[in-house]
């Protein structure tokens, strides 16, 4: 108790401000917030790539970098990559940083046709 008596009151917003969105993530959004707090705290992107059975992983990260360069304006390592095998894509890859998707799938293709 004595620490936060030390604290200016810049500070102390600071910490309210982090405390409230620790509520309401865990309130609206189940398992998942934890991830998406973390993440926030420590200024660190998530990557995933969802591909194919019938693709490596190896080509998914061909594929991905390139997209990565154009859409994201940033080039992860790739440790820093989730790759998920995805047998519901009909062809490609989905590419994933924090919320933002895209699909570069057959998939998609044939959905806009439809």
């Amino acid at each position: 108790m004595e620490k936060l008596e030390k604290l200016n009151s810049s500070e102390l917003k600071t910490i309210l401000k982090w405390l409230k969105l620790y509520s309401d993530l865990s309130r609206k959004l189940g398992n998942r917030w934890k991830a998406i707090f973390d993440r926030k705290l420590s200024w660190k992107d998530s990557y995933k790539i969802e591909y194919t059975s019938a693709m490596t992983i190896d080509n998914a990260w061909e594929k991905a970098s390139s997209a990565f360069e154009k859409a994201f304006w940033s080039m992860p390592i790739k440790e820093d990559v989730v790759f998920v095998k995805n047998d519901t894509i009909f062809w490609g890859i989905k590419i994933f940083k924090n919320d933002d998707m895209i699909d570069l799938s057959l998939s998609k293709a044939i959905d806009q046709i439809k």
